[in-house]
C-alpha cells in the first residue's frame, strides 16, 4: 500500500471528536471579565464560560494525514500571487508554466518538496524571512526598506536571480 493510498484509507474512516476541557481563553481561568466598562474592582461574568473558568475545545486525534479532494498541483507558497494547477496564457501572450512548478498532489503526498513558481517569483520573494535571510547578497543591496518587491533593480531579470540562487545552494 502507498502512501496515497494509506492516506485515503485514513481519510475514509470515521473518528468521533473528542474534548477536554481548557482555561477559557477570555477569562483566563478566572470566570470573570473586566473591560472598560467594569472599573474600579467589579467585574461580570464571563460570556464565554458562564462563570466557570474553563471551556470546552473539540477535536479530533490526527490519525495520518487526509486526503482533500480536487487538488491537482500543490505549490510551496503563492506569494500573493495567483496561482492555477494548468499553464496560463496572459493578454500579452506570455505563457506561465504552472504544470512544470510545484508538484502533483499524489507526488506531493509521497514527500516531494514543490518546486517555486520561478516565472513569477524572485529567490527574495520566495525564500525571505525577514531582515538578514536573504537569500542572496544583492537582494540587500538592491532592496531598500519599504520598497515593493517589483521595484528591485534585478525583478525583471529574476531568471538570473534564480540562476544565482541554484547555484549557491548547489542545486
Amino acid at each position: 500500500m502507498n502512501n496515497l493510498e494509506k492516506i485515503k484509507a485514513t481519510s475514509e474512516r470515521n473518528f468521533g471528536m473528542k474534548e477536554i476541557q481548557i482555561e477559557c481563553p477570555a477569562c483566563h481561568g478566572t470566570g470573570l471579565y473586566q473591560g472598560m466598562c467594569e472599573q474600579d474592582g467589579c467585574a461580570v461574568v464571563c460570556t464565554k464560560c458562564d462563570g466557570k473558568g474553563y471551556t470546552a475545545f473539540q477535536y479530533n486525534e490526527f490519525t495520518g494525514k487526509k486526503v482533500k479532494e480536487g487538488i491537482k498541483r500543490v505549490f510551496g507558497k503563492t506569494c500573493g500571487i495567483v496561482h492555477g494547477p494548468e499553464d496560463y496564457r496572459c493578454e500579452d501572450g506570455v505563457v506561465l508554466h504552472f504544470s512544470q512548478y510545484g508538484c502533483t498532489y499524489g507526488d506531493w503526498l509521497n514527500g516531494v518538496e514543490p518546486k517555486p513558481m520561478e516565472e513569477l517569483a524572485c529567490p527574495y520573494l520566495y525564500y525571505n524571512k525577514g531582515i538578514g535571510s536573504e537569500p542572496l547578497d544583492k537582494c540587500r543591496k538592491n532592496l531598500e526598506l519599504g520598497m515593493r518587491i517589483p521595484e528591485c533593480k534585478c525583478y525583471s531579470e529574476k531568471d538570473k536571480c534564480w540562476k544565482e540562487f541554484h547555484e549557491k545552494e548547489g542545486m
